[in-house]
């Protein structure tokens, strides 16, 4: 296939049809059609410009009949028409265009609403990475505010230490839950309609917790509260691939990820201050606003980015016969024949989303592919852990010999904060390295997602290392400083292997970065979850916290050869489940268009 330098004025693809050895391409491109081949055509196959207006051009390419490999020739230029990667870095003086449909919740954005996302200036894609990097600060923040108060908040809701610590063991499920199902209406609906819903659900659910009178009450509207706030744990990642190309979107998800990685570190310093000086009700009035001032910059400054939801709308645009709302039957003169392909179009869409909204299956599927699954867990494993630290510092500092009241437990985590800062900003940048050497090593500059996982090999050992420091020293209480250093270098090596795994994760699933870090979340979350209850009984009931941190730390390092085996076995799993999807979407898109020939001829 043609690399991306020698076809630089494609910009969109609006509409693809493939029906056997043609397709019919629609595409915009920088200056107007006739300029370069831009489907990349095998040999003898045949391009012709059916019709063009202005910069649009409407391609038919044949393919030729008698080739022994026209199956796999087909394939490629399936792979790509349908691929993300259609979008590349835009020139710099290209003119940004207007969304061609605007819907009414995209109304009310400073920012303007494009049609190639990746379009937007340096500046616009930063605050767009700003806003979505704070959205995906809350649900965290609000986990861990108050972890601080666990030791002095029991008694006042009539709830012994493990009630207190289910608070955020159910709600880090509502993060692993939630995002199944935003990320599958964002696939349907787009990106800001998932983020607004979201973010009211979080603002009204915190106002609902700072009323709660008991604690099974608070509990229930905890759990709210982070289904609401779950939307910006999948759909970051989905909007950072949508505005950025892969070789840019390493550091790019370095910074989105300083959010959910610093909501759980300076949650406790916030909530420790709080509490001290407010009580524990004001805490949960803090999230409140917070969701409130998120709504408000999320409504202004993040448009509608979707790469998917803009084809569907340009194809729907460009075709009337597909997603037609005439009803002017001396035009169309088939008035009854829609209205039943339109019961049939609904009968379909409740049908899917019964079965992937209400069981989302299809986005747990992702987890059933090595490539995704066992990165997946090395960095739930990872996480885990971090919620064994965070979990365990309240109950263990606010005792003997150290006995600190929830201010200076808060200020306990700070350098934990500080090394998730360094890890998270020098992971992007050691990501994007890696891709830039393998661009340079290959003829097409062309890279294998995997490339990525060898940044991460600079974390692998600061993770168990800094678990075995904090775990020994702090039993021991000898001195206060050398926990702190452990949780430092746990914080460092955290980043440079999670950063550089969800980095991975976009680009393993092209066009679908948002429902595999989806599953990635439900597989993280919940570990992390399930690891924050057992911590604390743990410890409650007199386990020996260096040999527990000492545990988690061998099968942190166990589970990163997962990141080696990816690495080698990786480009043909993906291969594999490449082809295996798309001869199922092939099937598909052609009963489909039987359907639609019946009901229309």
């Amino acid at each position: 296939m043609t690399s991306r330098q020698q076809r630089p004025e494609l910009l969109a693809v609006a509409a693809a049809c493939h029906v056997g050895n043609e397709i019919h391409v629609q595409c915009a491109h920088a200056e107007g059609p006739g300029h370069g081949d831009l489907t990349a055509s095998p040999p003898r196959a045949q391009l012709t410009v059916i019709e063009q207006q202005g910069n649009t051009a409407d391609l038919f390419l044949r393919l030729p009949e008698a080739t022994e490999d026209l199956e796999n020739q087909v394939d490629a230029h399936k792979k790509l028409i349908f691929s993300e990667e259609l979008l590349p870095a835009p020139a710099a003086a290209e003119v940004q265009r207007r969304a061609l449909i605007i819907r009414w919740i995209d109304r009310g954005t400073l920012t303007p609403t494009l049609q190639n996302p990746r379009t937007y200036t340096k500046w616009q894609k930063m605050s767009i990475v700003l806003v979505v990097s704070l959205a995906s600060f809350s649900a965290p923040f609000a986990s861990n505010i108050m972890m601080p108060s666990f030791p002095f908040i029991g008694p006042r809701l009539k709830l012994n230490s493990t009630g207190v610590s289910l608070t955020t063991t159910l709600f880090l499920v509502a993060l692993g839950i939630g995002p199944l199902y935003h990320a599958f209406l964002s696939e349907r609906f787009g990106r800001r309609p998932v983020y607004l819903g979201g973010f009211v659900l979080y603002t009204l659910a915190s106002v609902a917790c700072a009323l709660s009178p008991t604690g099974p009450t608070l509990i229930l509207f905890r759990f709210i509260q982070a289904f609401g706030a779950s939307a910006a744990q999948c759909l970051g990642i989905g909007t950072i691939a949508d505005i950025y190309i892969p070789a840019e979107r390493g550091r790019a998800t370095g910074f989105w990820f300083l959010g959910p990685i610093l909501g759980p570190t300076l949650s406790p310093l916030v909530g420790g201050a709080i509490y001290s000086w407010l009580g524990w009700r004001a805490i949960l009035w803090t999230t409140a606003i917070f969701g409130a001032i998120l709504t408000i910059l999320i409504i202004l400054f993040l448009p509608e980015t979707s790469i998917k939801l803009k084809t569907t709308q340009s194809d729907s645009n460009s075709n009337p016969c597909i997603g037609s709302t005439t009803t002017d039957a001396a035009t169309s003169g088939l008035d009854h024949r829609h209205t039943i392909l339109s019961t049939k179009i609904l009968y379909r869409s409740v049908k899917g989303t019964f079965n992937y909204g209400v069981w989302p299956l299809g986005t747990i599927g992702f987890l059933l592919s090595p490539s995704i699954f066992l990165p997946a867990f090395y960095s739930s494993v990872c996480f885990a852990s971090l919620y064994a630290l965070s979990v365990s510092t309240p109950f263990i500092f606010s005792e003997k010999p150290f006995v600190f009241k929830s201010v200076k437990i808060s200020l306990l985590y700070l350098p934990t904060c500080v090394g998730y800062c360094i890890g998270s900003v020098l992971g992007g940048y050691l990501s994007d390295w890696e891709i830039q050497k393998a661009k340079a090593k290959s003829e097409n500059r062309t890279y294998a997602p995997e490339v990525r996982l060898k940044s991460a090999r600079w974390g692998i050992p600061l993770l168990p290392s800094g678990l075995i420091i904090y775990g020994w020293s702090a039993y021991k209480g000898d001195t206060l400083v050398v926990p702190l250093i452990g949780g430092f270098m746990f914080g460092v090596g955290l980043m440079l292997t999670n950063g550089t795994i969800t980095a991975f994760l976009a680009d393993a699933v092209p066009g679908k970065s948002a429902s595999v870090v989806a599953a990635y979340n439900a597989l993280r979350n919940i570990s992390a979850g399930l690891t924050a209850a057992v911590t604390t009984m743990a410890i409650k009931s007199g386990l020996h916290v260096g040999w527990y941190m000492t545990m988690l730390a061998l099968v942190s390092l166990f589970t990163s050869l997962t990141l080696e085996v990816v690495q080698v076995f990786g480009p043909r799993w993906r291969k594999t489940a490449q082809q295996r999807a798309e001869r199922e979407a092939e099937q598909a898109r052609l009963a489909q268009c039987k359907d639609l020939t019946k009901e229309l001829v």
